[in-house]
C-alpha cells in the first residue's frame, strides 16, 4: 500500500511538472500586482533557484490557494497576534505585513539592529558628502514619516534610524519631517492599503518642502487647494498585494491647486504630457497588473524635468523615489527648472558634475520613503 501511494505521488508530481513546462504560462498575478516567473525565465546557470521560483509561480490554482493561505494566517493572527504598542493595537498578519487597529496596513520590515542603524548612518554620511562637495548648492532633507517609524523599538521598529541619519548631517543641511503626532493624522495622510501618502499627505509634504527651502529662496506662497478629485474604482495598494489584496479597498485621491502655470515636462529627455495617464484612468480605471498609484501618478523614471520658465526663481535638483510622484508638479511650480532623479532606475553612466552645471542647480532636496532613505543601497548619491 505504501509503495502504491509513493508511486501515485510521483506520478502526480510528474504530471504537475509537465503541466508547468508545457501548459499555458500565466504571466502576471492580478491579486499580487506583479509579473510571475515562467519557464522562459529558467536559466542553466542558476537552475535550482529559477526553477523553484517558476514552480511556485505557475502552480495550479495558485491564486485561490494563496488567498486561502493568507485568509488562514490572518484569521489566526487575529486570535493571537495583537499587541498594544504606544496606544495602538498592532496585529502581525505575516512577516511582511502588520495592521493597526483601524484597518490600516503597515510594512513590518523596519528592524531595530545595530546593522540597520549603521546603514542609516552611512546614507546620512553620503548626503553630507554631497553637500560638502558642492557647497554652492544648498542641501535639504525631507522625511515623509510613516507610522511604522513611530512605533517602539521593542516591537521591532526603529524610530532611532532617522536620528542616526540626521547625526551625520552638518549644520548647513536643513531638514524637516511630516508631522505625525496621532493615529488620526496618519489616517488623513495615508492610504489604508498602500505605503504611499495620499494627496493630502503629499500636499502637507509639499507645504513643508516649500516652507523649508523658502527660508533661503523667494519661492512665493504655497498654492491653495481648488478641488478634490476622487474616483470610484477600488484600489488595493502595494502592501495589500503582499497578502493577495485581502484588505479594505482604497480610492485614489488627487487635488487641483490654484495658480496653475504653463510648463514643459520631460521624461528621460522626451517631452511628455503628465496628465495623459490621469485622463485615461478617469475613463476606465486600472485594467493592468500595475499599481493604481504608479499608473495614475506616473511610473518611476530615472530623470524627470519640469521647466516653468521662471528665470527669477532658483533651479532645484531632487533625489527621490515614487513618493514625489503625487506632488512633484506642485513643488516644481515654485522653481524655474526642477530635475528629479530616481537613482533606482539610473544606468551605468552618471555624471553628477554635468547634471549640476547643465541645469544651473541652486538647491538639492533628498526625499525618500523611509526604507529607501535609510536602507536601500541603490539610493546612495554616486559622487565623483
Amino acid at each position: 500500500m505504501r509503495n502504491k501511494l509513493f508511486s501515485l505521488t510521483l506520478v502526480l508530481l510528474f504530471l504537475l511538472a509537465l503541466g508547468i513546462l508545457f501548459g499555458a504560462q500565466k504571466e502576471a498575478s492580478v491579486i499580487e500586482k506583479r509579473e510571475l516567473s515562467t519557464v522562459e525565465d529558467i536559466t542553466l546557470a542558476d537552475l535550482s533557484d529559477t526553477a523553484e521560483e517558476t514552480l511556485k509561480d505557475q502552480f495550479v490554482l495558485r491564486d485561490s490557494l494563496n488567498r486561502m493561505y493568507y485568509r488562514t494566517r490572518i484569521f489566526f493572527s487575529s486570535l493571537f497576534g495583537k499587541s498594544n504598542v504606544n496606544g495602538a493595537q498592532v496585529q502581525v498578519l505575516t512577516d511582511e505585513v502588520s495592521r493597526i487597529n483601524n484597518g490600516y496596513l503597515l510594512n513590518s520590515g523596519l528592524q531595530y539592529t545595530k546593522e540597520e542603524l549603521q546603514s542609516a548612518a552611512s546614507r546620512g554620511y553620503n548626503v553630507n558628502e554631497f553637500a560638502q562637495r558642492y557647497p554652492e548648492v544648498k542641501t535639504y532633507v525631507y522625511f515623509p514619516t510613516r507610522y511604522e517609524e513611530l512605533l517602539s523599538a521593542d516591537y521591532g521598529f526603529a524610530p532611532e534610524c532617522q536620528n542616526s541619519f540626521k547625526a551625520q548631517l552638518s549644520e548647513g543641511i536643513q531638514t524637516a519631517s511630516l508631522n505625525i503626532d496621532s493615529l488620526e493624522i496618519y489616517q488623513n495622510y495615508y492610504y489604508k492599503s498602500d505605503s504611499h501618502w495620499n494627496a493630502y499627505g503629499a500636499y502637507q509634504g509639499y507645504t513643508d518642502v516649500i516652507d523649508l527651502i523658502g527660508k533661503d529662496f523667494d519661492l512665493g506662497e504655497v498654492r491653495a487647494v481648488k478641488e478634490e478629485v476622487t474616483y470610484p474604482y477600488d484600489f488595493y495598494g502595494n502592501i495589500s498585494a503582499k497578502i493577495c489584496r485581502l484588505s479594505e479597498a482604497d480610492h485614489l485621491i488627487d487635488l487641483k491647486l490654484e495658480g496653475e502655470k504653463p510648463y514643459d515636462y520631460y521624461v528621460n529627455g522626451e517631452k511628455t504630457d503628465l496628465n495623459s495617464a490621469k485622463e485615461e484612468y478617469a475613463q476606465k480605471g486600472n485594467a493592468t497588473i500595475f499599481s493604481d498609484y504608479d499608473l495614475y501618478f506616473g511610473d518611476n523614471a530615472y530623470e524627470r524635468i519640469f521647466d516653468f520658465h521662471q528665470e527669477d526663481k532658483p533651479n532645484l535638483l531632487i533625489f527621490a523615489d515614487s513618493y514625489i510622484n503625487t506632488n512633484m508638479e506642485w513643488i516644481a511650480s515654485h522653481f524655474n527648472r526642477t530635475v528629479i532623479l530616481d537613482l533606482r532606475a539610473r544606468g551605468t553612466e552618471f555624471d553628477l558634475d554635468h547634471i549640476l552645471k547643465e541645469n544651473g542647480i541652486d538647491a538639492a532636496l533628498v526625499l525618500y520613503y523611509y526604507n529607501n532613505m535609510y536602507f536601500n543601497g541603490n539610493e546612495y548619491i554616486p559622487l565623483p
